[in-house]
């Protein structure tokens, strides 16, 4: 295996020059540089990255966990999270966790050893003293409301958002309002669920537990969620869903079974996802992309020991469509 030696050699410089070359070094000549970048050539030497970045002490990697790549939410933010990386010329090494607590620890394991220059929580379950703990060995920054202080937070105002539909519901007359969410554990699932609470209480709305539905996350468990509540004897006369495609799925059983939308079931979404223009769907507008480039530009920024803020809140949108 060729080593800096022998392409030294070759181009007749010395070690250190080829040293500053592979590291991309400013102060060497055009000519010795172009010297031992033929002799690499030549040699057919590739340079060991890890190596380099070890010497350097940054990899040029931000790692991200997200429960499920294939989720709208989670694709749309990665989208949003690679934008702003390739301006700053940093890869991603994204790892999908299927809300398994265990899996979380073993990706945390690339920040404590250094396989990564920082972390962005997607979404995870992983208490605040896990959080707090992962903050000693390198800068992280979480996509929802994680609780810890520790750490950077960048997040959508879930409770406004829950409030925006509820309000919108009872305007058009409903008192009797279901719920269903996807992860409960997660930031994003427990503050959707306490809010909604919270307002349903406030408000003085009508309420049977078998409205509640969670761990929901696609059109076909959607079906399902409209199968259960079109058996229930007194059923819910609106249902805020926390996915666009749970809530299409809902619909499409509905209208299957005879139940006209929005006059026997009004049903709205959250996301604004594609599928909610298809289905004529209203939903709560998440800035999910911007939610992803902001993560990244603060993550930049604490790498580059930058001051930021550590509460970043994103504002929601109601957008009114036919099914309420």
């Amino acid at each position: 295996m060729t080593n800096i030696t022998e392409i030294a050699r070759k181009a007749n410089v010395s070690r250190t020059t080829v040293s500053r070359v592979l590291n991309n070094h400013p102060y060497v000549k055009p000519e010795k540089r172009n010297a031992v970048l033929q002799a690499m050539k030549e040699l057919n030497y590739v340079p060991n990255f890890n190596a380099v970045n070890l010497s350097k002490g940054k990899t040029n990697v931000i790692g991200v966990i997200v429960p499920r790549i294939s989720h709208p939410f989670f694709s749309n933010l990665i989208e949003g999270i690679s934008k702003e990386c390739n301006k700053h010329n940093y890869s991603l090494l994204v790892h999908q966790t299927n809300n398994d607590p265990e899996q979380e620890l073993e990706f945390f394991n690339k920040l404590k050893y250094k396989l990564v220059d920082g972390l962005i929580l997607g979404s995870c379950i992983s208490p605040c003293h896990i959080l707090d703990e992962l903050s000693y060995f390198g800068k992280v920054v979480s996509c929802e409301a994680s609780g810890s202080k520790q750490i950077a937070n960048v997040f959508i105002n879930h409770k406004s958002g829950m409030q925006m539909a509820i309000n919108h519901l009872r305007d058009q007359g409903h008192q009797a309002i279901g719920l269903c969410i996807g992860n409960p554990k997660s930031g994003v699932g427990m503050s959707r669920k306490k809010s909604f609470f919270h307002y349903q209480k406030e408000y003085g709305l009508k309420w049977r537990d078998n409205w509640y539905f969670d761990e929901q996350y696609t059109i076909e468990d959607g079906i399902e969620v409209a199968k259960t509540l079109l058996e229930q004897p007194f059923r819910p006369m609106a249902m805020v869903v926390g996915s666009d495609y749970v809530a299409a799925g809902i619909i499409y059983e509905a209208k299957n079974q005879g139940i006209r939308i929005p006059e026997d079931l009004a049903v709205i979404g959250f996301d604004n996802q594609t599928i909610s223009k298809v289905v004529d769907l209203t939903t709560i507008h998440q800035p999910i992309k911007e939610l992803g480039e902001t993560a990244a530009n603060l993550l930049y920024n604490l790498i580059n020991n930058k001051d930021v803020p550590t509460i970043n809140t994103l504002e929601l949108e109601l957008i009114k469509r036919k099914s309420t």
